[in-house]
């Protein structure tokens, strides 16, 4: 089940990761979207690692 869990972390990171990175480029800075885009990265970031841990902890266990 963590497995599951850490794989859908994976996928929901990497895409909120890239489409705001992606928006950030395009939007200009000092603007409320430009400010949204980059906290957005930032809590992309945090999911896709903490669904990367999940993933890396469920391999070992099965080991």
């Amino acid at each position: 089940m963590l497995l599951l869990i850490g794989r859908f972390g994976v996928l929901v990171g990497a895409f909120l990761t890239l489409a705001c990175t992606l928006m950030a480029v395009f939007t200009s800075p000092g603007t409320a979207e430009f400010v949204i885009s980059v906290v957005t990265v930032g809590i992309g970031l945090v999911v896709l690692s903490l669904g990367l841990l999940a993933v890396l902890l469920e391999r070992k266990r099965q080991e």
